[in-house]
């Protein structure tokens, strides 16, 4: 039974409600954490799919940050074997650059819990469950023009792409939705100077994450559960 391999580049962006789902859905993954010394495979073909979580550098900046190569090298293996790979901010912007999409800086910046739009097509209704918009948490300075082949499933006020797939295996998502309030506001503790232009529009100020945070989070769960449900489809541990 081959697991999921799940890569997190940094401590203060831990896999979250991803890996508790898989821990109670009875699901093998190897975590990753290359901020703790962990290396990369060398190969995905031992894996069944490949986890990709958020980060705060650059999805272009191999150059300080050597592992992205690696990552893109196991990304295009994933391609060529049909291995399912999910995107959580960060990961889902690698995806859409090494599918052939380009990587910018977002035209406003989103932090806190913003409205997601599912778009009323036949496939973002079969990834998140419905078509009714969703509350979901937010925490990027940069977005994403998708590939050419990518089908779009959602996007929001302040970020035209939210969510696209690839092959209909492939989920590319620019929201956290496996943050959970510990990891939220561990981010509000430790990365005071991102909301320092807090406008309560794109960017929320720390009293209004906290709060919203009780307000979303199960409805955000759902969504989850439902996404994650609908990649591991096509994964074959």
């Amino acid at each position: 039974m081959k697991p999921i391999l799940v890569l997190q580049h940094a401590h203060y962006d831990w896999p979250g409600y991803f890996t508790d789902c898989l821990i109670n859905w009875e699901i093998p993954h190897v975590i990753v954490n290359v901020a703790a010394g962990d290396l990369l495979p060398y190969t995905i073909t031992d894996y069944s799919g490949f986890a990709i979580m958020g980060g705060a550098m650059s999805a272009n900046d191999e150059l300080n940050y050597p592992h992205l190569a690696q990552a893109y090298a196991l990304i295009h293996e994933a391609f060529a074997n049909r291995i399912p790979i999910i995107g959580h901010c960060l990961g889902g912007q690698m995806l859409a650059r090494a599918a052939g999409g380009i990587v910018i800086k977002a035209p406003s910046a989103e932090i806190g819990w913003h409205k997601v739009s599912p778009l009323h097509t036949a496939a973002a209704y079969d990834w998140f469950g419905g078509l009714n918009p969703v509350m979901l948490f937010e925490w990027h300075n940069e977005t994403y023009l998708p590939p050419p082949q990518a089908q779009l499933l959602a996007g929001s006020l302040y970020c035209l792409n939210q969510a696209f797939s690839l092959d209909d295996i492939h989920l590319g998502m620019q929201f956290h939705v496996e943050a959970l309030p510990e990891k939220i506001n561990h981010w509000l503790d430790t990365a005071r100077e991102d909301i320092e232009s807090a406008n309560d529009q794109n960017i929320h100020s720390e009293d209004k994450i906290r709060h919203d945070n009780w307000l979303y989070t199960e409805g955000a769960q759902a969504v989850a559960r439902q996404l994650y449900t609908r990649w591991l489809k096509n994964v074959v541990v």
